[in-house]
């Protein structure tokens, strides 16, 4: 029993040295003549470009196609009763493209920002 259990450890010890010894040489190059063959590796970055856009609240303003007395005061961080009782307007539903409309003094400036992604490929 005794040399049963020298055996299982010895051939256990011997199984580990000899994989860490196969595993060493294949980082070290010891790959018994067989070719290595290099590969090209190309990297790809992407860089977020910023671009701020302010936009100053204009006294009159022609109404655009699809546009609505809603999106306008959200475009100009308006409140969009303001902009109805400023133009006496009864059904906001009936605003069109070409129609000119007032809106309030004093409004705040409106900034935005868009994000461009921009990519550059390189070879390390």
């Amino acid at each position: 029993m005794m040399i049963h259990g020298r055996l299982q450890w010895s051939l256990a010890a011997g199984m580990l040295f000899f994989s860490a010894a196969a595993l060493v040489a294949s980082f070290f190059g010891g790959n018994s003549g067989e070719t290595s063959v290099s590969v090209p590796v190309t990297t790809t970055v992407v860089v977020a470009a910023a671009t701020t856009t302010t936009s100053v609240v204009p006294t009159t303003y022609t109404v655009q196609f699809g546009e609505s007395i809603f999106s306008i005061a959200q475009k100009y961080g308006l409140d969009m009763k303001e902009i109805i009782e400023l133009n006496k307007i009864e059904d906001p539903d009936k605003l069109g493209a070409g129609d000119k409309i007032l809106l309030p003094q004093g409004a705040a400036v409106v900034e935005t920002t868009t994000t461009t992604p921009v990519v550059a490929a390189g070879t390390p």
